[in-house]
Formats: C-alpha cells, structure tokens, sequence
C-alpha cells in the first residue's frame, strides 16, 4: 500500500509540474525519463521540494540517494519508497 501511495504522489506531482508549465497531462509510466516529459532542473528541484512536503523525506538530503542516478519516473520512486522505508525504520 506504501509503494503505491509513494508511485501516486510522484505521479501527481509530475503532472501538476507539467500542466502548470502549459503541457498537456500525459499517461505516465514508469519508463518515461523525466528529461523527456519536459522537466528541467528548475522543474526537478520544484518537483523534490512537493514531494518532501507530501512526503516527508528527501532521500537525496538524506543521501538515501543521489540525484543525478534519478533518470526516469521509477528511479524517483524507488527513491522515495527507499527514503520513507529508511525513515520508518529509524522511528521503530
């Protein structure tokens, strides 16, 4: 149920970067390299803040990740579901 919340907010927040940027909303997949959906690094940055607030992780600050592996839709996600996995595990 996690990982499908985590897949949700990334994808919502890609499209609302996207609609607000004047593009059309898209079918996206996990595949989809975010370079090609249109997203800049501007785009990128805005789009780790919205998720650290619906979240609440960064897993690049938290260096759970690093940001320039991030490529595609699911390298996000895994990003996020790795970061919100570590941060439960250390309230335990």
């Amino acid at each position: 149920m996690l990982n499908l919340d985590v897949q949700n907010a990334v994808e919502s927040e890609i499209q609302e970067l996207l609609i607000e940027s004047g593009a059309d909303a898209v079918e996206l997949t996990p595949q989809d390299e975010l370079v090609e959906l249109g997203l800049n690094s501007l785009m990128l940055a805005r789009l780790i803040i919205q998720l650290e607030m619906a979240l609440g992780v960064d897993p690049f600050a938290d260096e759970v990740a690093v940001i320039s592996d991030v490529r595609s839709v699911s390298d996000l996600v895994n990003a996020y579901e790795l970061a919100v996995a570590n941060a439960a595990n250390q309230t335990v």
